[in-house]
Formats: C-alpha cells, sequence, structure tokens
C-alpha cells in the first residue's frame, strides 16, 4: 500500500474547526444582542432626562410650582406627569439668613412619574432664590 504525501483534513479537525466557528458565532451575536439591548436602555434614559429638564424648565421659567398641570404644548408625554415641591434651602450658614434684602434661597425638586407602574424615573433639585416671596412681602 503506497501513502500519499498529500496532506488532508481528517474529520477530527474538521468537526473541531466546526466547533470553534460555531463557539465564535455564538460570541458575536451575544455581543450583538447585548448592545441592542444597551443601547435601548440608554435612549430610554436620554428620553426620560430629556422629559425632566423639560417639565424644570417650564416651572422654572413659569415660576409657579403650585401649578401642578403642564400645559400638552411645553409637555406632550401621555403616561407621564412631573411632581414639583418647593421648600427653604437646608444647610446655609446663619449668616446668610441676617443679610438685609437677601433673598430667601429655596429648593425646587421635580420629579418624573410613569404612570404605568408608578415609578420615579428621574429627579432634578434646584436651588433657585424665591423671587416670589419677594413679590408677596412688597404687595402686601
Amino acid at each position: 500500500m503506497k501513502f500519499s504525501r498529500h496532506s488532508h483534513f481528517t474529520l477530527i479537525e474538521v468537526v473541531v474547526a466546526l466547533a470553534i466557528l460555531t463557539l465564535s458565532l455564538a460570541g458575536l451575536l451575544q455581543l450583538l444582542s447585548q448592545s441592542q439591548l444597551r443601547i435601548a436602555d440608554a435612549e430610554e434614559k436620554w428620553m426620560d432626562m430629556h422629559k425632566l429638564i423639560q417639565a424644570t424648565e417650564y416651572f422654572l421659567l413659569a415660576g409657579d410650582p403650585e401649578e401642578p398641570n403642564i400645559p400638552d404644548d411645553f409637555f406632550p408625554y401621555p403616561g407621564y406627569s412631573v411632581e414639583c415641591n418647593v421648600e427653604d434651602a437646608e444647610g446655609l450658614p446663619d449668616d446668610y439668613k441676617e443679610i438685609e434684602g437677601q433673598l430667601p434661597l429655596k429648593k425646587w425638586e421635580i420629579k418624573l412619574i410613569r404612570h404605568s407602574d408608578g415609578a420615579e424615573r428621574g429627579k432634578v433639585i434646584v436651588d433657585r432664590f424665591g423671587y416670589e416671596d419677594k413679590e408677596t412681602e412688597s404687595a402686601q
């Protein structure tokens, strides 16, 4: 019997090569699906932040946190609502409160709420001078 000097792939070598190819493709598909999930999550977070900032701008420009309903022209997102709470700012030095003519510093806390599950999707805290308090004092 004569053996040829030409090398041929054995069945084991072909099976091992196919197994390596299969594992590589499975890893690539898993990487692609994870990246799609991350992109979708990032888009949802960006949209929530956009809604929250849009509501924050409305409250800061309108200046009336007691009016909880933002017009649909400014906040056209059904399924979401916004809460705005205004309190005196905390942790200020005592010297600050004793300055004559100083406007009070207020803490505005604005939250974005999703209706479907009641989840708080984000919140913004803004420190702002209480111009409204000064106008109320001068009117009296």
